[in-house]
This record gives C-alpha cells, structure tokens and sequence, in this order.
C-alpha cells in the first residue's frame, strides 16, 4: 500500500485477450479509462463505456468515488466479455435508465432507493432531501416545515402553551372575555404571525416594501381581530395589545424553530456517531413498517449488479481482483487492472486499492463490516482470514509478520474484540474496494479497518517477547493492540486519479473523464449537440487549446455568503489542487474529456428525475463520440489524436530527459 503520487504507480503489462464481440481490426486497439468522482454524476459514465467498449478492449481502470462504481462496473463487464458475457456491456449501457425509473413504494427513482438510511436517522434523510433541487431559500423553507412536521406534537404543545400564556394579553383589555376563548384568540394570533413568516421564508417578497406591507398587514390584522373579537373600540390599548401579540408571537416561532433545529442536530449528531458518520451504510434497510425491503440499498445492488456483469451470478462468492488478474499472482501480467482510491483519513493519507506490498497490514472486525456488505461477502472474507492466519512459513510467521498463534484485537483488555486479517490483493472482492472509494462523508458510513501501530511502546515490547519465544523455540502467545483507521471518499485527495496508468511513453491512450459545472459563455444547448460550442462536451482538438481553465468568480457582495463561498473554496482547493495541476499539461489535456453538469444534475442530487438522468447519461455517450472520432483509427479523424499526443509525449520525455543527460 503505497500514497498515490503525482508520478503514479505503474502497473504490470497485462496479456492480450479477445474482446467479446469486437471485430478482429478493433481487437488489438487497448485503452485506459479514469473517472471522477461526483456521488449521482456517475450516470454520466454508462453509456461513455459502453460506446468505448464498441472500439476499445479496456487494460487499465481506475477512479474514485462515483467514478470508482463506474470503473467497477467496466471492469466486470470487460471480464464478462473475455468470458463469454458478450451482452455485458449493452446491459451497463442501459443503466441510466433503469436508475431514472420510479419505483414503488415511494414513486421516486431507482437512483435515490439505493440511499437507504438507518431507521434512526431516517427523520433527518427526509428533510435534507428537501433541500434537493430547489433555490437556497425554498430549500430551507422546505427543509424547516419538514422538521416542524417531523416534531409535530412538541410544535402543537408548544403552541397550546403560548397561547395559553398570551391569553392574559387580550383579557388585559377585555376582562369579561372568556380565558377559553382568550387562548383561541391568541392561537389564531400565532397562525397569523406563522403564515407572515412563512411569506417571508419563501423569498416569494421581492422588495422591503412588499415584506413591509406583509408584516404591517399582519399587524393590521391582530388589532382589527382583537377588537372585532372582543367587542371594543380600536384604541390604543387595542393597538398596543395587538403589538404585543405580534412580537410575542414571533419570539414563539422563533422559540419552536430554534427548539426543533436542537432536537434534530442533537440526533443528528448521535445517529451519524452511531452509524460511523454517514446517514447511509449502503446495505438495505428495513422498510418504515419493519418489513424487509424489496429495493436493495447500493452496496448490496452493486455486489448483484457486478456478479451479473462478469456471469457469475450462479457462484457462492462475489466477484474478486482475482477473477479479474486471471490469476493469484499480483505481480503476474493482469487480464483486466482495476484500480481505485481511498482516503485514510485518519492518517492524512491517500491509498490506492487494491493495497501494494509493503504496506501495513489492515485488520478488520467482522462484527463492524457486517453492517456494510452482504453475508456472502462477509463469509468470503472471513473464509480468506482463516486461511490467511493459517499459512506460516519456515520460521513459523504468518502473511503479516507474526506467530501463528498471535491475536490481534481492537484496544487492549480482555474483552476487546479480535480482528482478522483484511484480503491484499486477489482475495479482495471488487465491491469491498468500490465501496471504500464511495464512503461520501456523512452520506455514506466510513469503512473502520485496524492497523498494528509499531510505534506504541506496548507492541514494540510485544514484538520484541515474540521474537523471543520464536528463537527460544517456544510457542509464543503475543497479543498486539491494533489502531483504527477511519476509511472514507477517494475524492476527499484525488478526485481524478489521471496518474495512475501513466507511462513517459504509453503504448495506448489513457482516458480521463473530468466533471464540471457548465460554463457561462457556452451554456449547454437545447437540443444538445456534439459541438464544442454546445456547452457539454469539450476535448481539445489542438495542442493549444484546453491550456486555460475557467473558475467562478467569488460572490463577495455579502458577509456571510462571502464567508460560505471562501470557506467551500477552501475545500475545493484542498480536493482537487492535484487533479486541476494536470489539466493544462501538455500530454494530459488533450486526452481529457470534460463534461459540462447543470446545476441540478449529478453531485448531491439523490432525487434526479428520469429526463435529467437521461441526459447525463446521453453526455456520456457524446463524450465517448469524441473520443473515438479524435483517437480511434476507425474515427472520423482517422487517429489523429492518438497520433498527435505519441509526439507529444515524445516531445515532453525528451525535453525532460536532455538536461539531465547534459548533467
């Protein structure tokens, strides 16, 4: 296991195979294919790889997050079709619209069925979703009725209680009336002052005057009732009572507001902690009546959806690094490379998967990673742990360096549980690796694996009394306290891990697909075309072009949204500083293909409907067009592309190499 650099690791050569139903002129034309992330973006890359895999037999496949579930998939497929699955890849490229069909018994879509929360947290999923696709200020309006309605009995006593207490207000000037209806007059004062709030809340007041009009109306309004209702004159007794009511019952709603949000991030915050900070954890939930659910949640749809890609439906265990080398040697030339990124973030590193030889050792708790895969998976896992502890060599010392008889467990103590050694390489199912790469922070559950950390001075001197015992001849019973280390998002340190395949002097083209928000000057056009100029698609056709890159500039007009975007930008720098270093590259850029997103498609939008779906989905094929007509020799530009970026490369290798060599 090594940290992604920006040299790259490079992997071993991988023997030819026949692609499935490729012509004979095609079947020698390889690629590489790396995706980006983006969470509900990756409906865009079905269709790209199915219109690549008409031309292109796939070597290498690497991305992270959503375009991790992107690069899985390929790579089952392609197994599938040097396998005999010959209709892999036309299954893949109907994905998008199966993923944009509503299903019951919500009536939404496929898509956002796959995000199943924990039954504890499904209060707070239901008014996030709220925020989904809408204005920032209809989305908060919308998000704080549902959490109003989700706190429905505390809001109706609260309100109950308030009125009661601003009954005194309007007995205050009508001593006769009645406490009862006192209480029901004070309650319509608060209706009154809600749905003035309401108004305000919605954006739907397009200047200070009309809000003034609303809330001088509101006023207006109680003081007319109150003397209506109580049979008196309108004084100023009536009109000061009525202001009274007016502010007493704003301070109310904002009480209950500021009360209900409490209660939710209270929960919130107890929910994610227990769920191991995700509102997901990728496996199926039971429905709300406590029945099991007929939709499978992502990572238990993905362990199907693989297996069927590759037609290994009929077997016990899930497909696996392995089945995709064509071999258990990791170092043995691979039939199909997959790789994705993992952000361990509680070592500040980055990590590729599936993990290289001299890395520590990872460790897992069954009874943790059962919460994330199915059972098959998880008896997969724990069938490769016993045969893993079970294999010692000459010197009695097991794959991670210990005695046969060493127990590894999660803290110190008795009762702490003991852990078993996590697959390195071909053991490791794909889905395991996929769904270390999507761990969307607070959407999706982090994945917890253990580490021996060495350094503490307690395993030191357990290492040292094991290393002992062995020499002595004896049979030692060491006993090693292992670290947890938090596995999240991919993309949380390299979104588009474009270095990983790459060669001074690549022997095919290696792919990059980058997801963007569409540009200002080239709005994506309505139909869509395949033109540069038609805002979705672009890949540079001259080796000037694409060196320049476009960013939003800052929204600064206001405190605190200047605040919010500064903040967001400093994240985004952190993310993907790395992958935006490369875009201008010579070498790099003419090879990526960029997609341009609207601002309701991919990314958090969990609720997309089949129209959008659909057009992310037809951009990818777009994307896919270009690059065959540029690289492929059967395009229309006769590989040109391909042709033009060897010189490149040739160029850049030689001009790096020249110094050093007159050195």
């Amino acid at each position: 296991m090594v940290a992604a650099s920006p040299a790259g690791p490079q992997v071993q050569p991988m023997a030819d195979s026949d692609s499935g139903s490729a012509t004979p002129s095609d079947r020698e034309a390889a690629c590489d294919l790396v995706m980006k992330g983006g969470i509900t973006s990756g409906v865009v890359y079905p269709k790209l790889i199915g219109k690549l895999s008409r031309k292109y037999r796939f070597k290498n496949i690497g991305g992270t997050s959503a375009g991790a579930i992107a690069a899985g998939a390929c790579a089952a497929a392609e197994y599938g079709r040097q396998n005999g699955r010959h209709d892999a890849f036309d299954q893949l490229d109907k994905l998008p619209e199966e993923l944009g069909q509503a299903v019951e018994p919500s009536k939404r879509s496929r898509l956002l069925s796959l995000f199943q929360p924990h039954p504890d947290l499904r209060p707070h999923f239901a008014v996030l979703l709220e925020a989904l696709n809408k204005k920032p200020l209809t989305a908060v309006t919308n998000m704080l009725m549902r959490l109003l309605a989700s706190h429905l009995v505390l809001a109706l006593a609260l309100l109950l209680i308030s009125a009661a207490l601003l009954a005194p207000v309007i007995r205050s000037v009508a001593a006769d009336f009645s406490h009862g209806a006192a209480v029901g007059l004070a309650l319509v004062a608060l209706i009154v002052v809600g749905v003035a709030l309401w108004q305000t809340a919605r954006g739907s007041l397009s200047s200070p005057w009309t809000l003034a009009a609303v809330w001088l109306g509101a006023y207006v309004l109680l003081a007319f009732g109150l003397a209506f209702a109580t049979n008196r004159p309108l004084t100023g007794t009536i009109a000061w009572a009525a202001l009274s009511l007016l502010v007493a019952a704003l301070l109310v709603w904002v009480l209950l507001v500021a009360m209900a949000i409490f209660r939710f991030l209270k929960s919130l915050l107890r929910g994610l902690h227990r769920n191991r900070y995700g509102l997901c954890s990728g496996r199926t939930m039971d429905s709300p009546s406590g029945t099991k659910s007929t939709l499978p949640g992502l990572t238990d749809w993905l362990t199907g959806y693989f297996d069927e890609l590759a037609g290994l439906t009929s077997r016990g265990h899930a497909l696996t690094f392995g089945d995709l080398w064509g071999s258990t040697d990791r170092t043995a030339p691979r039939n199909v490379n997959l790789e994705v990124m993992t952000s361990a973030v509680s070592q500040q590193m980055v990590y590729s998967i599936p993990f290289r030889d001299g890395a520590p050792y990872l460790y897992y708790d069954p009874e943790e990673l059962k919460d994330y895969f199915p059972e098959r998976v998880m008896q997969w896992l724990n069938d490769v742990a016993a045969r893993t502890n079970a294999r010692v060599d000459e010197k009695g010392l097991r794959p991670d360096g210990f005695a046969a008889d060493t127990i590894v467990q999660s803290g110190t103590g008795a009762t702490a549980p003991r852990l078993l050694p996590f697959p390195r390489g071909a053991d490791l199912p794909v889905v395991v690796a996929i769904r270390m790469s999507l761990s969307f922070p607070l959407l999706l559950s982090a994945v917890p694996l253990y580490v021996i950390d060495i350094t503490l001075m307690g395993n030191q001197d357990e290492k040292t009394r094991m290393l002992a015992d062995l020499k002595a001849g004896e049979l030692p019973a060491a006993v090693f306290a292992a670290s947890r280390i938090w596995f999240s998002d991919g993309g949380i340190g390299s979104n588009m891990p474009l270095h990983m395949f790459d060669a001074l002097l690549p022997g095919h083209p290696t792919f990059a697909v980058n997801l963007k928000k569409e540009h200002p000057d080239f709005p994506i056009g309505e139909p869509e075309t395949e033109g540069d100029r038609g805002g979705r698609v672009f890949l540079p056709e001259k080796n000037n072009s694409g060196r320049l890159r476009h960013w939003d500039a800052p929204e600064d007009g206001k405190p605190l949204p200047g605040l919010i975007g500064f903040l967001v930008s400093i994240m985004n720098t952190m993310q993907n500083w790395r992958d935006e270093i490369q875009f201008p590259y010579p070498g790099f850029r003419d090879r990526i293909v960029q997609i341009s997103q609207r601002a309701d498609e991919g990314g958090l939008n969990l609720d997309m409907p089949a129209p959008v779906i659909a057009a992310l989905g037809n951009a990818g094929a777009m994307a896919a067009d270009r690059l065959i007509d540029r690289f492929h020799p059967s395009g229309a530009q006769a590989g040109e592309g391909w042709t033009n970026h060897q010189t490149v490369r040739l160029g850049t290798f030689l001009g790096t190499m020249q110094p050093g060599s007159a050195a």
